[in-house]
This record gives C-alpha cells, structure tokens and sequence, in this order.
C-alpha cells in the first residue's frame, strides 16, 4: 500500500473502486432512492420542493465549476506546447546552457508527461456524461395527481442522487488535473535551473569557450619573370646579362603566421602564381 502511496504523490491517477466497494456504492444508492420514495412531503410542500430545487441547483452549479476549470486547463496547456517545442529543438542543435543533455531530456520527458496526463483528464471532464434531470414531462406529470408539490419534489431529489456519481467522476478528474498541472510547472522550473545550476558547479558548454588560435601557413612561389633577351652589341654579337639584372631569388621557405580567432578568406593576389589568404 505504500507502494501506491509514493506513486500518487509522483503521478496522481485515479483508482477504481474494488467489486466490494462498488457493491457498498450501489447498495448505499438503493438505500437513498428507497428514502426519498418514501418520505412524506405533505407537512409543507412548497418548502420541499424548493429545498429539493436547491440541491439540484448546486450540483449544477458543481458541473459548470468543474467544465469551465478544464477549459481554463486547456488553454494554459495549448500555450505550454510551443514552450515544449523550442526547448526541444535548443536542447537537439546544442544551444542550450552547461547542463548535461540526458538530464535537460529526462525533466522535459517527466514535463511532457504530467502535460499530457493533464490534458487527457481535462477532455475526460469535458465527455458529456448522462445525467438525469427533471423535464418537462415529469412536471406535467405531476400536475395531473392530486399532489403535485409531493410527486415534482421526489422527482428532483431523485434525479439529483442518481447524476451524483456522474458528478463527482468529473470533480475527481478536475482535481487529478489540477495536480498534474503543479507536477508539470515543478518540473519546467527545474528545467530552467538546470542551466543556472551546472554552470555554478563549474560546467561549460563547448560553444562558451574561446575557440583556440589557428595558425595559418602562406606559402611564396618565385614570381614567373619572363626571360630577357640578349641585346646584340656594336659588333652584332648578342651582350651577356649581367647579374645585376637578374631579379633575386624569393625564399621558398613557408611563412608562418598566427592570426587571431576567426574564420579567413581567400583573396586572389595578382603579384603570386596561388592565392594568399588573409584574415577578414
């Protein structure tokens, strides 16, 4: 039993009565009809059958209570779907805080959870259910006896004990609802102190640290000069080149520099055979 205890209080749900209670339940029900059928009306009819009116009256009014309540559920519920859904595509393309993934999915599962039980209740309240009513046929049937004060108030009361079972069913289910809904506000405030939590226990997440210096090679091709002809001289004989006319030599070793963080571009570079990269 305590077992079922602990489970309510995690997930509140609703039991079903045992073959033996249900026994009792309908027992009771055939002893109230029994009493009502013969109760004796006649010291001040008009007294009974507003007393008979009143009890009718708040069970109506007990209905409405419950009905308006799971709608108000329904729209609050209707608007925490998209909160759902934009946590769930943070938490999938990694822009979500330090807080570990299996646990930010774990407490957004148990949310979901509580949301949708709530919502199936609060439909549940809303299931149009049989209840009995005193109408327009039982009135005129009333005014055809001797008594019809007598006969319309044993009428109300009895249709009233019979719809009480249907009645509370759904106070039952807009309170489960009720529970369901505090369970899920409990775990989307966890969620959102998980963050907060994890990143005071010195958790980052990858995308807060500084991405690490990059250092990016350039490479130098001797530029391509065309060669120089050979001018011929007084006598027609073609002069040598001198070495000072030669272009000297570029080093072919790699320069290595180290730029700051950041993504680089490539810009074509008339003056070289490649391209030379430089940082934006």
């Amino acid at each position: 039993m305590n077992g079922w205890r602990a489970l309510d209080l995690i997930f509140p749900y609703i039991e079903k009565l045992t073959p033996a209670e249900q026994a009792v339940e309908d027992q009771r029900l055939q002893r109230d009809i029994a009493a009502i059928e013969a109760a004796d009306y006649t010291l001040n009819d008009e007294r009974a059958l507003d007393e008979a009116q009143k009890v009718s009256a708040t069970e109506i009014e007990r209905v409405r209570t419950a009905e308006s309540k799971a709608t108000t559920y329904l729209a609050v519920l209707a608007a925490l779907v998209p909160v759902i859904i934009t946590l769930q595509a943070a938490n999938w393309e990694k822009k979500a805080g330090p807080a570990p993934d299996a646990a930010r999915l774990f407490v957004l599962a148990v949310a979901t959870i509580y949301i949708a039980a709530a919502g199936y209740h609060a439909f549940k309240t809303l299931q149009v259910a049989g209840f009995q009513r005193v109408g327009e046929a039982e009135i005129a049937a009333a005014w055809q006896t001797q008594k019809p004060l007598r006969k319309l108030t044993r009428g109300t009361l009895l249709a009233t004990r019979r719809s009480r079972d249907a009645v509370n069913a759904k106070i039952t289910r807009i309170r489960v609802t009720h529970e369901h809904l505090l369970r899920a506000f409990g775990t989307f405030v966890l969620l959102l102190l998980l963050d907060p939590l994890f990143y005071a226990m010195g958790f980052r997440n990858a995308t807060q640290e500084p991405p690490p210096a990059k250092a990016v090679v350039v490479e130098r091709d001797r530029p391509a000069f065309p060669p120089r002809k050979n001018l011929p001289d007084s006598g027609g004989n073609p002069s040598p080149v001198k070495p000072s006319h030669v272009a000297p030599p570029i080093s072919q070793q790699p320069v290595v520099t180290k730029l700051s963080p950041g993504p680089a571009r490539q810009l074509d570079c008339p003056e070289h055979a490649k391209e030379c990269v430089r940082p934006h």
